[in-house]
């Protein structure tokens, strides 16, 4: 079992996207705040390091849809999202119908690339 992430190194990562999702851009409250490694520490291996630098704030939502997958393939999984919803969702095939909603083909970009990497490394 790996130790709890302490409370300075918690600090430092929660300013890396001043206080925002690494991944979305929501707003973060620091209580709020998980940390994603960006290269996962995996059981069986040690793939990635529990390092600052390997850590980057996130929600709840984008650390859980991340998981154990790398940027490029979370990056692929929310690209995918569009044609997910429109073979297994009736409602969402119907607000497209209806133009209630636009697919969007576009190539994903994170918050933390939007604003030009992450602060506080």
């Amino acid at each position: 079992m790996r130790k709890p992430i302490p409370k300075s190194v918690r600090k430092r990562v929660y300013q890396k996207c001043n206080g925002h999702c690494a991944y979305c851009g929501c707003e973060l409250k620091y209580k709020d705040m998980q940390v994603d490694h960006v290269i996962p520490l995996n059981g069986w291996s040690e793939q990635g390091t529990d390092t600052v630098d390997n850590m980057l704030p996130a929600c709840r939502s984008c650390n859980h849809y991340k998981s154990r997958s790398t940027l490029e393939g979370f990056r692929k999984m929310v690209e995918a999202m569009p044609d997910t919803l429109m073979r297994d969702s009736v409602t969402y095939k119907n607000a497209v119908r209806f133009g209630l909603v636009i697919p969007n083909k576009q190539p994903i970009t994170f918050y933390f690339e939007k604003v030009g990497g992450v602060d506080g490394n």
